[in-house]
């Protein structure tokens, strides 16, 4: 006799509710990546990135403006000329190792600029003989007007200055041959101003080298020979 609550072999299940099974998908899902959770920014990294972001643009207009000034104003460097030099009572010994003289110096300083006036605040003037300092002297300040040349005269002394032996004896010897020559040195602080604006003062460095003396034999006196010399100027 068959058991009527065993279902029958062979046939799909009959329901557990009374309603037929979901059909069966066959769709492939792929891999879902589930939304990250949301973190605010840190407050001090949005700090950092405006704070940076605004330096670079105060960098970016700082650089715009002086670009502007420099095309306006088209700043130039003063030129200097050495006119003549006189070289008097020049003297040396051997025991003690010395030289003694006067070397009197005349240049010519342009301002080529044409918007820009040169202020001369502090000058100094130096000589050297084989890059060996003889003399130097402070020399009084002066300004220039735009497209200006002005005269500058600069006398420096030695008076039983020490110098080498050897540098002595070199001299000795260029001397008797009927020429010296000397290097100058002029350094200064100069401001440069076009109406209301105002540049920082900046250190001028003028060099003239291989200024050649001229003696006549057993002169005690010398000039420059060649004519004026241009020195080049950095700053």
């Amino acid at each position: 006799m068959t058991d009527q609550s065993r279902p029958a072999t062979g046939y799909p299940a009959p329901p557990q509710n009374g309603y037929p099974p979901p059909p069966q998908s066959n769709y492939y899902y792929p891999n879902y990546n589930a939304p990250q959770p949301y973190y605010p920014s840190q407050p001090r990294a949005t700090f950092f990135r405006r704070f940076f972001a605004a330096l670079i643009a105060v960098f970016i207009i700082f650089g715009v403006i002086l670009l502007i000034v420099w095309l306006v104003l088209r700043p130039r460097i003063p030129s200097f000329t050495v006119d003549s030099v006189t070289l008097s009572s020049l003297n040396t010994s051997t025991s003690p190792s010395q030289i003694s003289g006067t070397w009197s110096f005349h240049f010519s300083v342009a301002n080529p600029n044409h918007k820009l006036h040169v202020y001369y605040d502090e000058i100094e003037a130096r000589l050297f003989y084989r890059n060996s300092l003889v003399s130097q002297n402070q020399l009084p300040p002066f300004d220039q007007g735009t497209k200006n040349v002005t005269t500058m005269d600069a006398q420096l002394v030695a008076s039983s200055a020490y110098l080498e032996l050897d540098l002595v004896n070199k001299l000795k010897d260029d001397r008797s041959r009927g020429s010296v020559k000397f290097d100058v040195q002029v350094l200064a602080l100069v401001r440069f101003k076009a109406g209301g604006w105002r540049a920082r003062r900046r250190f001028l460095r003028v060099f003239c080298d291989d200024l050649s003396v001229a003696f006549s034999s057993n002169s005690t006196k010398g000039n420059l020979s060649g004519g004026p010399r241009r020195c080049s100027v950095d700053i």
